[in-house]
């Protein structure tokens, strides 16, 4: 459910759900699209208050509080997500290990470990995703379907890429889907994957692509990455099976991407100008990579 939970209530509702005594000290964190994310500290620890909102119908990323308790208590002491402290799903509220350190920059060998490290987790119970061509790029087609026609949508629909037969991966894998460099935090063997709110049960081909994928870089307000960059990555990852998935499915996966991205800026407004802008480069980006 949506929280209706306010900045000011922190102090108390976790003082009266045992997580310690004040004086709490109470910042908002910037980063996310749709929930409101609170660090709280108070004299014995600091916390994540993670508060639930509504997103956007049928998301390509939808909102999943449970799912989210679920993957950190299933990713607890692998060294890839902060460590879960508490969760009350009739408030919409999770907390969580505050992660110290700076967002995610240029550290290509980190991600690669914190991926390999992520594939000990188990998949199972987490909901299904697309693993194949025709799945993936039907996904997209139902975005493009909710967007106006306009020229960058038409652009996408004529140059749709073609579906082609691919053997399943030898196994399915525990994925984020939404791995910006805003939701990975620290480096090297502390770096950490926060913002679980849509794990799913896929191929890790896909959290490659999200991590590698020009739009996910500009809508977190970076650059994308070089090919010499993705390279090194590739290097550092040492997952040849993964690389040759990925290098097949890129073109899908950023053809569903740009639907979501048109969708998205022909949805956010006009009040906020920036962050359209925003989303239809990051849908001319994926352009350029198909």
């Amino acid at each position: 459910m949506a929280s209706t939970f306010a900045i000011d209530d922190a102090p108390g509702f976790l003082e009266a759900r045992g997580l310690g005594c004040g004086p709490y000290q109470v910042k908002k964190l910037a980063g996310g699209y749709w929930n409101d994310v609170l660090k709280v500290t108070n004299p014995t620890s600091t916390y994540v208050v993670k508060c639930y909102r509504s997103v956007l119908k049928d998301s390509l990323f939808p909102n999943l509080p449970d799912a989210e308790a679920a993957a950190l208590k299933r990713l607890s002491g692998l060294g890839v997500a902060p460590e879960p402290f508490a969760f009350w799903p009739d408030d919409g509220i999770l907390v969580y290990a505050y992660v110290e350190g700076e967002i995610w920059k240029d550290d290509l060998a980190g991600m690669a470990a914190l991926l390999r490290r992520k594939e000990a987790a188990d998949a199972d119970g987490f909901r299904s995703v697309p693993i194949t061509s025709e799945g993936i790029l039907a996904e997209g087609d139902a975005l493009f379907a909710r967007c106006t026609p306009d020229d960058l949508v038409d652009r996408f629909q004529k140059g749709r890429p073609t579906a082609f037969p691919l053997v399943s991966p030898d196994r399915l894998s525990l994925i984020h889907t939404d791995i910006g460099a805003t939701n990975l935090i620290g480096q090297g063997e502390q770096l950490r994957l926060v913002d679980w709110q849509c794990p799913a049960m896929g191929d890790v081909a896909e959290d490659v692509y999200s991590f590698l994928s020009p739009a996910f870089h500009i809508l977190n307000l970076c650059e994308p990455l070089s090919d010499e960059a993705r390279e090194h990555f590739f290097d550092a990852l040492d997952m040849p099976a993964v690389k040759r998935r990925y290098k097949t499915l890129e073109a899908a996966f950023g053809y569903r991407m740009a639907g979501y991205c048109c969708l998205r800026y022909q949805t956010v407004g006009e009040s906020d100008i920036a962050v359209r802008d925003r989303y239809i480069r990051a849908a001319g980006a994926e352009w350029e990579r198909i």
